[in-house]
């Protein structure tokens, strides 16, 4: 029964349409923010959830995270400036790069040109979006 209900709401969820439209995420991005980075459309950043191995050999290697040592699924994940989660790309294997996320999803159609995605510094993937006219910000960190 619980796997009928989650591929249920797996159909239903993705006839959803997430993306809010420039005038939406600018009404609800911060002062601040919308001050610093005017044309930051979503903020994103990937996620690794633990899962049981699975017993097909080729399964459990390609669902091992080196990074986590063990087996995960993993996905990217987009928040709009105002705290709303407006991007979630399909779950890949845990040993699947971030890169290769990023490559699969579908997040360069979503966006317009003169946009900007903000990314985490370990996200290379700047070459992706140029041709879309969409910049990439990496915010930098302060060190002591």
């Amino acid at each position: 029964m619980f796997v009928t209900w989650v591929k249920f709401m797996s159909v239903q969820w993705h006839e959803i349409n997430l993306w809010p439209s420039r005038e939406v995420v600018d009404f609800h991005a911060p002062v601040d923010f919308r001050e610093k980075f005017p044309s930051n459309r979503v903020v994103v950043d990937g996620t690794e959830i633990p899962i049981k191995a699975p017993e097909v050999p080729a399964a459990r290697q390609i669902t091992f995270s080196n990074y986590k040592n063990r087996n995960t699924a993993k996905a990217l994940a987009g928040i709009n400036p105002g705290g709303l989660v407006s991007f979630v790309s399909d779950t890949y294997g845990g040993s699947t790069s971030d890169r290769q996320v990023f490559e699969r999803s579908n997040l360069c159609q979503l966006t317009h040109p003169g946009d900007s995605i903000m990314a985490d510094k370990g996200f290379d993937v700047q070459d992706l979006f140029a041709p879309h006219d969409v910049t990439v910000n990496i915010p930098t960190f302060f060190t002591k």
